[in-house]
């Protein structure tokens, strides 16, 4: 099985309050412990706590129903990364 992550990294636009700039874009190969240890539900629990918001989309690949789009944006709200999951059997 083969798992490719695309990470994209958002910047708070300065001139406006809700808007994002993209910044660097990241497609990279990973585990399956990797993919595990990012999307865990206790993971996305502990970012949480931190004051952070984390948002996965959840829907039906190939290995069952997994988390195929994590949305993390910072306690501060002036950085968001968009990690993107898509699996190969």
């Amino acid at each position: 099985m083969k798992i490719t992550m695309h990470s994209t990294k958002l910047e708070k636009n300065p001139n406006t309050k809700t808007t994002y700039l993209k910044g660097e874009t990241i497609k990279k190969e990973i585990t399956k412990e990797q993919y595990h240890n990012i999307t865990n539900d206790s993971t996305l629990k502990a970012f949480r706590r931190f004051g952070g918001f984390e948002y996965a989309v959840r829907s039906y690949t190939c290995n069952g129903y997994n988390v195929t789009r994590l949305t993390s944006t910072s306690p501060d709200k002036q950085t968001k990364h968009i990690r993107e999951f898509s699996f190969e059997c």
